[in-house]
């Protein structure tokens, strides 16, 4: 009587793995949102931009307190900040986090960045966006300090220089460490089945 009950046993973890399998889930616990813009044969591409402007304050005397502020949510697709780097009194820069939405019949990722599918299954990745800030008054225009691929099983992530190019412009943390980002221009990304 004892092997029997084994043997049930066994025979019911691949039946098990198997409607996980068919169901999809173990497809995504390896799937991200890369591997879906990779499969050009089964996944199309739509980009749209969104015209709006999305803004997040960042307090540059407390680097650590701004991670995880959200300049961006939809209820599907976030941007939020990773990291914020203060290095010296010419260097600040804000690393920001996307986060879309994936599942086996598509995805959607809104971020600075436009992703292009180019020949080969290769793709280009170009910083888009607007990225304006705001300090003590004065609006000037930022600039990426870099880009990433679909680096993340759901998103991708970009920096901006914190630095004010117009020279009447200087940031004093000690007097006001307050700085606030505007990003406009940021597209969506939408892949659905062919």
């Amino acid at each position: 009587g004892f092997m029997k009950g084994k043997r049930v046993l066994l025979i019911g973890i691949p039946i098990i793995v198997f409607l996980l399998w068919i169901t999809g889930s173990v497809n995504l616990w390896f799937y991200s949102i890369r591997d879906i813009a990779g499969n050009v044969e089964v996944y199309y591409l739509e980009h749209d931009t969104i015209n709006s402007e999305y803004s997040v304050s960042i307090d540059l005397s407390d680097p650590k307190s701004n991670e995880g502020k959200v300049l961006y949510d939809d209820g599907e697709n976030q941007i939020y900040i990773s990291d914020v780097i203060v290095r010296n009194e010419k260097e600040h820069l804000v690393h920001f986090r996307t986060s879309g939405n994936y599942n086996l019949y598509g995805a959607s990722l809104v971020t600075a960045t436009k992703h292009s599918r180019v020949e080969n299954g290769w793709f280009t990745s170009n910083f888009e966006a607007n990225a304006f800030a705001t300090y003590r008054g004065y609006t000037f225009k930022v600039y990426e300090s870099g880009t990433s691929g679909l680096n993340y099983k759901d998103g991708d992530d970009f920096g901006l220089y914190l630095i004010p190019h117009d020279t009447g412009v200087t940031i004093d943390i000690a007097e006001d460490p307050i700085i606030d980002v505007t990003l406009s221009n940021l597209t969506m990304h939408k892949w659905g089945r062919n």
